[in-house]
């Protein structure tokens, strides 16, 4: 490990014997910039790696501004070191915002007097460096202040460990003993007002009535500009995580760590008094954000002489690049009758690119499945390998099942260890999941035990015997746990204080993508609590499988879709439709679901038939990844009719409108081009074609016709424009 310490701004360099770091320093009123070089220069050119593989953090030190910078291809963060060291901005370099933060990540503390203290009046704190690997590690330590600069007394250390689109951060309060408080608050902030949509995970327990095993589902919500019947958020239970997004483009998200017990009980040791608030602001306009384990106007509290908290601060790691449709499906032993080398073709031939092996349960009344934990699960493996090795000769990539929450009773493991591993609820019970009466899944497992060693071991061993390109991640999320075993200061005894197993499931990311190494594959499933920190090590993300209300005609609005549905766009996603359509559902609804996942740039999960017959609409797009995509919300197309949108697929010399009816008639709409809030701008577009229109089910795509259109219509007043129902229509504008 290296380490520097800077003290405030006096320019002062203190480096460890032996540390490989440069470091040039043109005086006082210049910048230091600090830059970590990780690896020799080969000299040659290197393909950038993928947005999924973590890469070196740049580090520079503005001395004149106070700025300190770190910096990936991807993103940029400054702390500020005039104001506490705390961090100023957050910026994406393909998002929207300049900054994702109107005021700074602030601490606040407010005393029994009502006297208000904050960070960001320190103006000399003393930061100090590390370097981990590819990570970085700032230390901040500074004092509470009022404003007129006057200290409390407590001094506050904050850790920030900068890794892979997320920070994690220590926040430790040192005062006098006696201090007492109405009000801490490790986290205040006020972000970007282009944040209008959010969902968190509630912080209540059994305690409060919640199921024992409850999965914590993100209770979604919206706050936009001049919506007075949005509902902010007022809990006095902190909640285990929050996302705020700007759908489709960009967001952030704060979670708490694994010890639960310094957001709920550390400070006044009852739980309920606590007060998270995500608000409206208006002046200046943003969206209050204040994380506070404790808050009262009537009754103070003795702050302990320490005190530390644990969190995250994440962020999506955008690469400004459309996504091709994920078209996926999935196999299993299916009795012996494994899939045949010509399936795998017509797999190759549809346009399939990737497949899991998806065999949790007993469905064929066999006993031949893949339990949780076992190996090897079949008596055929060779059978396993043929599937694997024809997917790889014809170019479709393979991952296998794994359950990070489940590990079967049936294992020799689970009976050793299952009682120490298993998440359990306050009167010590474990939970098992069954695929019916008598045929389980699995007894569930929490990560904050040997069962995260284990579960790696299981990754492994398959991953080392089996041509696998990488793995398929079920239950991947993190959830509460009362098992007193896994909190260290319990010691196995009495009732435990209440974790989850956050930083491990983190934890279990960033191994599994060091694992199957940058060009490997790994898909994740987190329906109703995704999370830009575990997704940013993902290729393909799957989500809402179940938790919403089922589809009827005609469909929902492109508004009311879940924030899940796409997120922000940043990675590939696969929506699943058998939560939300069944059997008996018309396929008109099937064919509504393709197209309003085509709108948000996502695709049906496993592949549909809906799906492979609209795909071929994109295909004059060739090159789909060298184009920037913007969802139905995008301002560059107008459309006159309320049930018509358009999503824009923009390069830098051209431009494709895909236009939508999600009516079963037939609309001739208006449609105007507004040229300059295209990704790409277009400053004097010459031409637009109709290139193709899509097909009833089971048809071809065919020729729009009549095929030229005047641009100058499409820039004026509008070009009349008929769209199929239930159908879309792609232009080409250049």
């Amino acid at each position: 490990m290296r380490r520097l310490l800077l003290r405030g701004l006096t320019g002062r360099v203190l480096c460890e014997k032996g540390a490989r770091l440069w470091v040039s320093v043109l005086g006082l009123c210049l910048p230091v910039w600090l830059i970590w070089a990780t690896g020799a220069a080969s000299g040659q050119e290197q393909a950038k790696p993928r947005r999924t593989w973590p890469q070196p953090y740049s580090v520079q030190r503005d001395q004149a501004a106070g700025i300190l910078r770190l910096s990936t291809p991807y993103y940029r963060i400054e702390q500020d070191l005039k104001r506490g060291g705390t961090i100023s901005r957050i910026s994406l370099e393909h998002g929207k915002a300049a900054n994702l933060l109107v005021q700074p990540l602030e601490t606040r503390l407010s005393t029994e007097n009502k006297a208000a203290f904050s960070d960001l009046f320190d103006t000399s704190p003393i930061v100090g460096f590390a370097q981990d690997g590819l990570n970085q590690i700032v230390t901040v330590q500074c004092e509470l202040k009022d404003r007129e600069g006057r200290g409390s007394g407590i001094r506050v250390k904050s850790t920030l460990q900068y890794r892979w689109g997320y920070i994690k951060i220590r926040k430790e309060l040192v005062g006098p003993a006696g201090t007492r408080v109405r009000e801490v608050c490790p986290l205040y902030t006020l972000l970007a007002p282009n944040l209008s949509e959010y969902g968190f995970r509630e912080g209540k327990t059994e305690e409060e009535g919640a199921p024992p095993f409850a999965f914590g589902s993100n209770v979604w919500g919206k706050l936009r500009p001049g919506q007075a019947s949005d509902r902010p958020v007022h809990t006095r239970y902190v909640p285990r995580s929050m996302i705020i997004a700007d759908p489709g483009v960009e967001g952030l998200e704060w979670f708490a760590g694994s010890d639960l017990w310094q957001w709920d009980l550390q400070l006044s040791g009852r739980r309920g008094q606590a007060r998270c608030v995500l608000e409206r602001s208006t002046n200046p306009p943003g969206l209050v954000l204040a994380v506070s384990p404790y808050w009262s106007e009537q009754t103070a509290v003795d702050l302990p002489r320490r005190c530390s908290f644990d969190f995250y601060v994440a962020f999506p790691i955008l690469d400004g690049r459309a996504h091709k449709p994920w078209l996926h499906t999935t196999f299993n032993r299916n009795r012996g009758n494994w899939v045949s080398t010509e399936q795998i073709q017509q797999w190759a031939k549809r346009g399939i690119q990737t497949v899991h092996c998806h065999n949790d349960g007993d469905y064929y009344n066999d006993g031949l499945f893949w339990r949780d934990g076992s190996y090897p699960p079949y008596p055929d493996m060779d059978r396993y390998d043929k599937v694997l090795k024809d997917c790889r000769q014809y170019g479709i990539r393979t991952a296998t099942y794994f359950s990070n929450k489940e590990l079967h009773p049936s294992t020799k493991e689970f009976q050793q260890h299952g009682q120490q591993w298993g998440r359990k609820n306050r009167k010590g019970e474990l939970r098992h999941n069954f695929y019916r009466a008598g045929s389980e899944y699995g007894a569930q497992m929490c990560l904050r035990s040997g069962w995260l060693d284990f579960f790696k071991f299981c990754v492994d061993r398959v991953l080392k015997n089996h041509p696998l390109d990488g793995v398929y991640y079920d239950w991947n999320t993190a959830l509460l746990c009362c098992n007193p075993r896994h909190e260290a200061e319990r010691e196995g005894k009495g009732q435990a204080d209440g974790h989850w197993d956050m930083d491990e499931l983190l934890d279990l990311m960033e191994w599994t993508r060091n694992r199957v190494g940058p060009d490997g594959l790994v898909i994740v499933h987190n329906t109703t609590t995704p999370m830009f920190a575990t997704e940013n090590f993902a290729d393909f993300v799957v989500a809402t499988e179940w938790g919403y209300r089922k589809w009827t005609d005609p469909g929902p609005d492109l508004q009311d879709l879940p924030l899940e549905w796409s997120l922000v766009g940043a990675v590939p996603r696969g929506v699943i439709s058998y939560g939300l359509l069944d059997a008996k559902s018309p396929r008109r609804l099937h064919r509504l679901f393709a197209l309003e996942a085509m709108l948000a740039g996502v695709t049906p999960w496993p592949a549909s038939d809906e799906a492979f017959a609209l795909v071929p609409l994109l295909q004059p797009l060739g090159e789909i990844e060298s184009c920037r995509f913007a969802d139905w919300r995008n301002r560059a197309v107008s459309l006159s009719h309320a049930r018509c949108a358009a999503a824009v697929y923009s390069r830098p010399a051209e431009a494709y409108l895909l236009l939508v009816n999600l009516d079963p008639s037939p609309h001739e709409v208006t449609c105007k081009l507004h040229p300059q809030n295209l990704p790409y701008p277009l400053a004097q577009p010459a031409n637009a074609v109709k290139v193709l229109s899509s097909a009833p089910l089971g048809g071809k795509a065919s020729q729009a016709g009549p095929s030229a259109l005047l641009v100058r219509e499409l820039l004026g007043n509008g070009a009349k424009i008929e769209i199929p129902g239930d159908g879309a229509i792609l232009i080409r504008v250049h």
